[in-house]
């Protein structure tokens, strides 16, 4: 097996996982995303395999969006008033008939990445062919 295969497998996102021409999940709402009550139990409190499947599962049942207006956020809460600033300049640029930032060409490349390094190496030289492929 492959780094890649085994990341995909870990992740949950491999073919076992997804369906590769739907790229639908196998785990999903309408079977629970599978839980493991007894994973849930003794290995991670999901019970849910893969990172991208528990991703997928607060996704979909994320519910209304609920009355925010009287909330009142705190200094804990600085990232969640950073992301909805950051949201609502989008909001604000795209009324104005601007592009909302991070959707020009730059960004297309930009590439999260899932990797083990050793403890006192830099990450950031360690993972860059990761998160900056080269053009090929």
């Amino acid at each position: 097996m492959t780094e890649e295969d085994r990341l995909d497998r870990s992740l949950a996102n491999g073919p076992e996982d997804v369906d590769q021409k739907t790229f639908r999940s196998f785990r999903n709402k309408e079977n629970n995303w599978l839980i493991d009550r007894q994973a849930q139990r003794t290995q991670n409190f999901t019970g849910i395999v893969g990172v991208n499947t528990q991703d997928r599962a607060v996704q979909e049942l994320q519910g209304r969006i609920a009355d925010r207006t009287k909330e009142h956020l705190g200094p804990a809460d600085r990232a969640i008033i950073t992301a909805r600033q950051v949201l609502l300049q989008a909001v604000r640029a795209l009324e104005a008939g601007q592009d909302p930032p991070g959707t020009d060409a730059s960004y297309y490349r930009a590439r999260s990445a899932v990797k083990i390094v050793p403890a006192k190496a830099p990450w950031r030289e360690s993972m860059a062919a990761e998160m900056y492929p080269q053009d090929g």
